[in-house]
């Protein structure tokens, strides 16, 4: 399955709460509706329209780049304006009495068009279609909260918890990405190789054209790098905070969920940020129907839970912290901020129209899908369950997946968390082999057995996590055998195997592949098919969350 392969294929817009818009008000509201721009890009041509800084621009929440989006803006005694451009309008349409908000928007109403479909895909959604729309799926977090992965600078927030500021600053301003351009990358490998030099870095800040304040500040205080995170964008830090935060509700839900559901019974949704684990039947878990789970406070002093509490505290044991040591004091922008998370989520008018031949693949389908969700919820989410079957696990699981609340420290947290060093040093990104990240029965097809893996293909901790190492021949993870399912990669949301280093016949059936005369060890999963770059006005690349 692709999305978002075309700007028309994904469309989303806000919803705001009723008794928002007013005939008069301090505040005036435009309309925006925008393509291959974040949010904040439009908020800046708005902006300078009016004669305005981006700073007083207010809404609700921030939209992806990719797709059509249409959501609101306010400006305090906002003059009239009007742009028509092929990928900005903009329009007047009332007043508000305050800036807006999240607490304004009543969530978002989205048409997704799903292309590259087989068989088994369309299937799939025919079995799933009556679930989700009766019983809706668990409210996880998607990729686009967690940019900072794609980008390769792992947890800010978690490097500050720790206390590791200095190096948390470093890897916010200097580490590469895999999608920046070339002279960009140039440029940061720079920053990282004269890093202490803080006029050197200033003059190499000022060609990239981000974070010249940070190294300002630093020039008059050489070691305040807490002080340091004052200059760099409240937006990206907030964004790094919430996914941190994010991070830790994610796999807390995923081992709750475990705890109930045998693994026949596991709907397993791989992701950028981890497997994220499902129940076939929501009624599978225990007093689900007005479930909350809790988004943590700092300390996790707001969590009355015990067995939420429980389960948020391992993730943390995981990530060498304590509950305790779970804020940030002392640094502008991060303080943290709990709430209720509702633990299912459930699409309101969820229709999907017939399948029809999809003229970008030729030989598959493609199908369009309308819904609505709450504020938070994710969109892509709801389209990938509707496709996915219950895979095959092991049995047996580690110990880590038992919910048992005893872990070893791990030898390394950025290998746990699907990460391998490339140059500099302390700056990992995301595995070419994404599969080795999660335990081998989260993996559909890993049914040969559970627990550390066996022979010279990896080494594993006591989480089921391995250290990227290739495998070679048959310990390729069973990808010539005809009787495994088709597996996708955790950042392709279609099923291109080539990038594994697989193909498939095309006269095969249906999950049939065969190993690439290069033994796989080509280019690795094409990146740009499903994780689009994202970029804010500050150049540093951190994806949007989408609403």
């Amino acid at each position: 399955m692709k999305l978002k392969q075309r700007a028309s294929d994904f469309r989303v817009r806000e919803l705001l709460r009723e008794g928002v818009l007013a005939a008069r008000g301090e505040f005036r509201v435009y309309r925006v509706i925008k393509r291959k721009l974040t949010s904040l890009e439009a908020a800046e041509i708005l902006a300078a329209e009016a004669g305005r800084g981006a700073g007083e621009v207010s809404m609700c929440g921030l939209k992806d780049r990719q797709g059509v989006t249409t959501q609101y803006m306010a400006l305090a005694r906002g003059p009239e304006v009007a742009i028509s451009a092929p990928d900005l309008r903009v329009e007047a349409i009332g007043f508000t009495g305050s800036a807006l908000d999240s607490k304004d928007s009543d969530g978002n109403a989205f048409e997704i068009v799903a292309r590259g479909l087989d068989r088994e895909d369309i299937a799939a959604m025919r079995a799933n279609l009556a679930t989700v729309r009766k019983q809706g799926l668990i409210n996880y977090f998607d990729d686009q909260r967690f940019g900072n992965l794609r980008h390769g600078q792992g947890w800010i927030a978690l490097d500050l918890m720790r206390g590791e500021v200095e190096k948390a600053l470093k890897k916010l301003v200097a580490a590469r990405s895999l999608h920046d351009v070339p002279r960009v990358k140039t440029l940061k490998q720079a920053l990282w190789d004269n890093w202490g030099d803080w006029g050197t870095c200033r003059e190499i800040a000022g060609k990239l054209g981000v974070h010249h304040s940070v190294f300002e500040a630093l020039k008059r205080d050489p070691q305040d790098f807490a002080g340091a995170f004052y200059h760099v964008s409240s937006r990206v830090r907030l964004i790094h905070l919430y996914a941190y935060q994010s991070h830790v509700w994610n796999r807390s839900v995923a081992t709750y969920v475990r705890q109930f559901v045998k693994p026949a019974e596991r709907v397993v949704l791989e992701t950028e940020e981890g497997p994220l684990v499902y129940p076939d039947d929501r009624a599978k878990l225990p007093g689900v129907d007005a479930a909350v789970f809790r988004l943590p406070g700092p300390g996790l002093e707001d969590v009355a839970d015990k067995e939420q509490r429980a389960l948020l505290a391992d993730v943390l044991a995981a990530d060498r912290l304590v509950p305790a040591q779970f804020r940030i004091d002392g640094i502008s922008g991060f303080q943290l901020k709990g709430e209720d998370r509702p633990l299912f989520v459930v699409p309101a008018h969820l229709r999907v129209r017939p399948p029809k031949d999809d003229p970008l693949h030729p030989g598959c389908a493609m199908l369009g899908v309308r819904f609505e969700l709450p504020r938070g919820a994710y969109a892509t989410l709801v389209v990938r369950r509707l496709m996915e079957r219950p895979g095959r696990e092991a049995a047996a699981q580690p110990t880590w997946e038992r919910g048992e609340r005893e872990r070893s420290p791990l030898r390394h947290d950025r290998i746990a968390q699907g990460y391998e060093r490339r140059g500099p040093p302390d700056v990992y990104e995301p595995r070419r082999d994404e599969r080795a990240r999660a335990p081998r029965d989260e993996r559909r097809g890993g049914s040969r057995g559970a627990g550390p893996a066996s022979g010279r293909g990896a080494r594993r901790d006591d989480r089921g996590f391995s250290e990227r190492r290739p495998p070679s021949g048959s310990e390729r993870f069973d990808r010539g055998r005809d009787d495994a399912p088709r597996r996708y990669g955790p950042l392709q949301t279609g099923g291109q195997r080539e990038g594994r280093g697989d193909f498939r016949r095309p006269d095969a059936r249906p999950g049939s592949y065969r190993p690439r005369k290069d033994g796989g060890r080509g280019a690795g999963p094409r990146r740009g098919d499903s994780a689009p770059r994202e970029r804010a006005p500050d150049g540093r690349g951190v994806a949007e969350h989408e609403e």
